[in-house]
């Protein structure tokens, strides 16, 4: 009976310990400071497992093609570029203040699944600065996005501005469903076609 009272004691004083760590300001949630080695590794499985789960079931379609990359390209330089960089470019003023910091994308050490990539792009992931671009966005448009990504480690400095020139402003509204609706640079919805 006395480990089971000295149990509960243990139990009681961690929820007590846990409740003034949530309520007393003792956790540093400022994105200037990092988190415990081990808190920071618990988040990582956590968040790799929770997509892996949840992209499973994403089929994915077929990817390749000039102007599926060209439309991703779009909308890379447009919404992500910004955080997850380009190659050859050095990190922007915004992904440097990011905690945890975004991927580089431009690097062939990141490696992430086409289904993840998109699920990544639909849902977003909580806390991380991360948007759920599906809100705003057709599947079409990421799968575009996720033909780009996947093709973005390949591109040299030289490439990605040479698109950059060649390629005009905004998303391309000529392959979507009429029914979706388009967004320009701001992601509000233009005032005509």
């Amino acid at each position: 009976m006395k480990i089971l009272a000295a149990s509960l004691g243990i139990i009681a004083l961690a929820v007590l310990a846990g409740f003034a760590v949530m309520f007393r300001g003792f956790y540093d949630v400022s994105a200037a400071s990092d988190e415990p080695a081990l808190l920071r590794w618990a988040l990582i499985a956590i968040r790799e497992s929770s997509i892996e789960r949840r992209a499973r079931d994403v089929q994915v379609p077929v990817l390749e093609g000039e102007a599926r990359v060209e439309r991703g390209f779009r909308s890379y330089r447009e919404m992500c570029a910004v955080c997850h960089g380009r190659p050859g470019g050095e990190r922007t003023p915004l992904a440097k203040g990011l905690n945890p910091q975004a991927p580089d994308l431009s690097r062939s050490d990141h490696d992430m699944p086409p289904a993840e990539l998109f699920w990544v792009m639909k849902n977003g992931i909580r806390m991380t600065g991360m948007p759920a671009w599906g809100r705003t966005h057709s599947d079409a448009e990421l799968w575009d996005l996720v033909a780009f990504v996947k093709a973005l480690p390949k591109l040299s400095a030289a490439q990605y501005d040479a698109l950059d020139r060649r390629l005009p402003s905004g998303h391309d509204d000529d392959h979507h469903d009429d029914t979706m609706p388009h967004h320009d640079q701001g992601g509000r919805e233009p005032h005509a076609h």
